[in-house]
C-alpha cells in the first residue's frame, strides 16, 4: 500500500511544474521566436478572418434583434415579433446596423484568433519541451496544456480589438444619435464621450469570459 508521500508526489510535480513553467517560458519562446516568425504561414490569418467576417456578417440581423431585445424587453419581447417591429418601424435596412463593425471586428477578431494560436502553439509545445527535459519528467506530462495556453493567448489578444468594435455596433443599434455613421466615426465619437481608455476596455470582461476558450 502506497504510502501518504508517495500518493502526493505527481501532485508535487505538477505544481513544481507549472510553477517552473512560469520562471523559464518567457525565455524559452523568445529563444525560438525569430525561427518561428521565419514560417509564419498568413494562410491562417486570411482563412480564420475570412470565415469569422462571413459568418458574423450574415447574422447581423439576429444581433441586430438580440441587441434590441436586451436593451428594451418591453418593446421587443421575442425573436420573430421583434423583427416584424423593427422592420415595420424602421425598414429592413435597420436590420444590417452596425454591419461595418461586425465586419471588421470579428474578421481582425478570428484573423489573430487562428493565426496566433497557429503560430504560438509551436513555440509553446517547444518550451514546454525542453522545460520538461530540463526538469527530468516524463515526456508528455504537460498534456494538453500548451494548447490550453496558445488557445488562451490568442483568444485574449482577438478580444482586444473586438471590444471597441462591440461598443460601437451596439450603440449604432440602440443610439439614434449613431445613426448613419460610418465606423470610424462612430469610433471617433465614443472616445469624444468616454474617452479613450474606456473605449478600448469597457466590456473587456465578459468579452474575455466569451471569447477565451479552448
Amino acid at each position: 500500500m502506497p504510502s501518504p508521500r508517495d500518493s502526493h508526489r505527481p501532485i508535487s510535480k505538477r505544481i513544481a511544474f507549472i510553477f517552473a513553467t512560469t520562471l523559464c517560458f518567457s525565455s524559452l519562446t523568445t529563444a525560438a521566436t525569430p525561427s518561428a516568425l521565419k514560417s509564419i504561414d498568413y494562410r491562417y490569418f486570411v482563412a480564420g478572418g475570412t470565415c469569422a467576417a462571413i459568418s458574423h456578417g450574415i447574422t447581423t440581423p439576429i444581433d441586430v434583434v438580440k441587441t434590441r431585445m436586451q436593451s428594451d424587453p418591453c418593446k421587443y419581447k421575442s425573436l420573430l415579433p421583434a423583427t416584424a417591429t423593427i422592420i415595420r418601424d424602421e425598414g429592413a435596412g435597420a436590420l444590417v446596423k452596425g454591419l461595418g463593425p461586425t465586419l471588421v471586428g470579428y474578421g481582425v477578431e478570428g484573423a489573430l484568433k487562428f493565426g496566433v494560436y497557429e503560430v504560438s502553439k509551436p513555440l509553446v509545445v517547444a518550451a514546454f519541451s525542453a522545460l520538461t527535459a530540463k526538469l527530468k519528467l516524463k515526456k508528455g506530462s504537460a498534456g494538453a496544456l500548451p494548447f490550453l495556453l496558445a488557445s488562451i493567448a490568442a483568444g485574449a489578444i482577438a478580444s482586444v480589438v473586438l471590444v471597441p468594435m462591440e461598443s460601437t455596433r451596439i450603440r449604432m443599434v440602440t443610439d439614434p444619435s449613431f445613426e448613419g455613421l460610418s465606423l470610424l466615426r462612430g469610433l471617433s465619437q465614443l472616445v469624444k464621450e468616454a474617452g479613450l481608455g474606456p473605449t478600448l476596455t469597457v466590456g473587456m470582461g465578459a468579452m474575455l469570459a466569451k471569447q477565451v476558450r479552448m
